[in-house]
């Protein structure tokens, strides 16, 4: 069996999958090098990477037997989110496995064609996984071709024209509810990359005073010192939130944050619209938030929903975008059924 054959990946994402199975999927990043034990002890597998993010939980893997290897992580799945999940996923091998993982570092199987933060989250699973030592020469290889192709699709094509990324999405709606008067004090629950950057696209918008919550403080000052904004604990952002127009939540808390109890109880806002983004997943707002007066809550979802329009004019760019992400996936199996000459692993914060 050429090296490429022995490539699979089983995972969901939002194409298949609703908010509320995700959540039972998604591997947070304190657990990340436990699961990636696990999963290599299955079969076992030779190499493996964990890709989860909001809207996917995706594992690439390298077995001899890659149809067993198939099973046994689909098997995982079922264990960790129960039976029902396993209609959700999708499950692919040799050639179409590295078409997939091409395509989805091209921002191609994203709900926001050519979103820019995908790309930063395959690198980031990537390294977690060389970090632990869990790949090798073939996925060594896919993960550095296939970021690079991202960034080369990206370059050449027109996908990320428009809203691209999650936080467009949000800045918009943001400017949709607010109207000429948008602009005053966002909260955010939360200290990563994509809570970092829908905060950046409101600052845009005049949303300009910045207060960062986080269960570690350490973590939230060192994201409100990049977005020049204040720091503080979990429950001091709470008890803020009738200061401000815009809370954003993203983080990996396994149970709600907020609650449509609570957030009666704390608002005293004379009819004051507050706009909630609820990022995490699992979620982190109760939806019943939603049937407040002048609240007006959006999960993953909702984003999804409302930003289809704004992606038609990019059907032709992308064609032409996954016409080079099956070259450049085709290429990297080529090269990797060659003569074993290892990839050069790429540590952190090397470019890759």
């Amino acid at each position: 069996m050429k090296p490429s054959e022995r490539i699979f990946v089983v995972g969901l994402n939002h194409l298949n999958a609703p908010v509320a199975s995700r959540e039972k999927a998604v591997v947070s990043s304190p657990d990340l090098p436990k699961m990636l034990e696990e999963l290599k002890a299955l079969v076992p597998l030779e190499e493996v990477v964990v890709l989860s993010t909001c809207s996917r939980v995706d594992i690439f893997a390298v077995c001899a037997d890659p149809r067993r290897g198939r099973e046994e992580v689909s098997a995982w799945f079922a264990r960790r989110a129960g039976a029902g999940i396993q209609s959700s996923l999708y499950e692919h091998e040799g050639a179409d496995a590295l078409r997939h993982l091409f395509r989805v570092a091209a921002g191609l199987d994203s709900w926001i064609i050519g979103e820019s933060e995908i790309l930063a989250q395959v690198k980031k699973a990537y390294q977690a996984a060389l970090a632990g030592g869990f790949t090798g020469r073939i996925l060594n290889r896919a993960f550095q071709s296939s970021i690079a192709s991202g960034k080369d699709v990206r370059s050449a094509t027109g996908i990320q024209n428009g809203i691209h990324s999650i936080g467009g999405a949000t800045a918009l709606m943001a400017k949709r509810i607010f109207g000429d008067a948008a602009g005053g004090k966002i909260l955010v629950f939360g200290a990563g990359q994509t809570a970092e950057a829908v905060v950046r696209h409101l600052a845009a918008k005049k949303f300009d005073r910045i207060v960062v919550a986080n269960r570690t403080l350490e973590n939230a000052e060192a994201v409100a010192e990049k977005l020049g904004g204040t720091a503080v604990g979990l429950e001091a952002g709470l008890a803020l939130l009738n200061e401000v127009e815009v809370a954003v939540f993203s983080t990996s808390a396994s149970e709600r944050l907020l609650t449509a109890d609570f957030l009666a109880h704390a608002r005293r806002r004379g009819g004051k619209p507050l706009f909630l983004v609820d990022l995490g997943v699992p979620r982190n707002v109760e939806p019943a938030c939603a049937k407040l007066e002048s609240v007006y809550l959006y999960d993953l979802d909702d984003l999804k929903r409302m930003i289809f329009a704004s992606m038609e004019g990019k059907h032709a760019e992308k064609d032409r975008a996954e016409l080079l992400a099956a070259r450049a996936a085709a290429d990297c199996a080529l090269e990797a059924d060659k003569a074993p000459r290892a990839a050069r692993p790429q540590r952190e914060g090397s470019p890759v």
